[in-house]
């Protein structure tokens, strides 16, 4: 079925179920009209509008596209090493929706007004489709991003209180009780050394700098042998927490998107990937480290932290370990969607991989550093 086809069939099914989802219209008219419809690289999401002139709701629905579709598994030479299996595209739709769901049912229990959740309105298995009421939050990175020191010369951080909240949702949802459709994966401390040696040799044979990337792998092998029980501490793992799926809302509530909670992982993998895509975003990243001051992402780092860990002793050892993978992985990524490109644009892309690499290699000897001094 074509997408507009699609969109026809949710827009008579929104409609036929509207009263459903939305009590109050069961007494009043209400119509229902297609906003958007955007085609992505794993999925086509739609947007509709349902109510009248007296009140208006967003719904939401995404439908995964096939592996044929979204041109995954290229064959590359340079394609980036997975350090875990992906998710099968026909099991993303039920995994989206049973997660959503244990998400909301969980969060909502909870009754904390900080932390919130999206609703879940209905799932069509036959059109592999789930439809969600859509959140009017802006994403926590916009808002982060306005804070850069062009707008803030002198620094800012306004969202110290969002940061705790998103650290206290982390860790809530590790210990959220899911047992359906998950499984574990890098459970003890020899998966992180091997992690290690994928990302780091897949780096140095790409970009032909072996002496520090062997160097590199070596301390944080030596230091996770030294620090890191041999059972790691686990949780529900999100896969996928930053910024871009994070949404603020009124006094700092915070509610998540995107993730299938299918593993239980490491606490510290979600943890360690986080503070990653804090400190290396791509505009700090692309600035050379102009973009934010070092001390405005230290207080949200610390608030982040404070969130999730409360009152107890901060494993700053386990975290930069973790945080080191996160960088290594960071960057292996990058590289390999450059090399990918096409001839007439590879030169330019790897001429900002190498501008790029000197601000990753910066941060990774940071990270050794610190470990070295703890």
């Amino acid at each position: 079925m074509t997408s507009s086809g699609q969109a026809s069939v949710f827009m008579e099914h929104i409609h036929s179920h509207a009263t459903r989802y939305f009590p109050a219209l069961a007494s009043e008219k209400f119509g229902v009209q297609l906003l958007s419809k955007q085609e992505r690289a794993s999925a086509v999401l739609y947007r509709f509008k349902v109510g009248n002139e007296a009140k208006i709701h967003s719904v939401f629905v995404k439908v995964p596209l096939r592996l044929s579709e979204n041109g995954q598994n290229n064959g590359s030479a340079y394609e980036k090493p997975q350090l875990f299996p992906k998710t099968e595209p026909r099991d993303m739709h039920w995994l989206h929706y049973t997660a959503l769901k244990t998400i909301y049912d969980y969060y909502t229990s909870l009754d904390k007004a900080q932390l919130g959740a999206i609703r879940v309105l209905d799932y069509l298995p036959q059109y592999h489709a789930v439809f969600t009421e859509e959140s009017s939050d802006p994403k926590l990175r916009d808002l982060f991003f306005r804070e850069n020191r062009l707008r803030y010369p002198l620094g800012h951080a306004g969202l110290s209180a969002t940061f705790q909240n998103v650290g206290l949702w982390l860790r809530l949802y590790h210990t959220m009780p899911k047992d359906q459709d998950v499984k574990v994966r890098h459970q003890h401390r020899n998966d992180y050394v091997e992690a290690i040696t994928t990302i780091t040799d897949f780096l140095a044979k790409t970009l032909k700098s072996e002496s520090f990337f062997k160097e590199t792998a070596s301390k944080l092998i030596d230091t996770a042998r030294k620090t890191l029980p041999e059972s790691l501490p686990l949780g529900l793992g999100h896969g996928d927490y930053a910024m871009r799926n994070i949404l603020v809302g009124p006094n700092s509530r915070v509610t998540v998107l995107d993730t299938f909670a299918k593993w239980r992982t490491p606490v510290y993998e979600d943890i360690g990937y986080f503070l990653t895509d804090l400190m290396m975003s791509s505009p700090q990243v692309l600035s050379h480290g102009l973009a934010f001051r070092l001390n405005q992402l230290a207080t949200y780092e610390e608030a982040f932290l404070k969130g999730y860990f409360g009152q107890e002793s901060i494993p700053y050892p386990a975290i930069r370990l973790y945080e080191a993978l996160a960088v290594l992985d960071k960057w292996s990524s990058k590289v390999a969607r450059t090399y990918q490109q096409r001839n007439s644009i590879k030169i330019m892309g790897r001429l900002n991989i190498k501008l790029m690499g000197q601000y990753f290699e910066r941060r990774v000897q940071s990270l050794l550093a610190e470990l070295t001094e703890s």
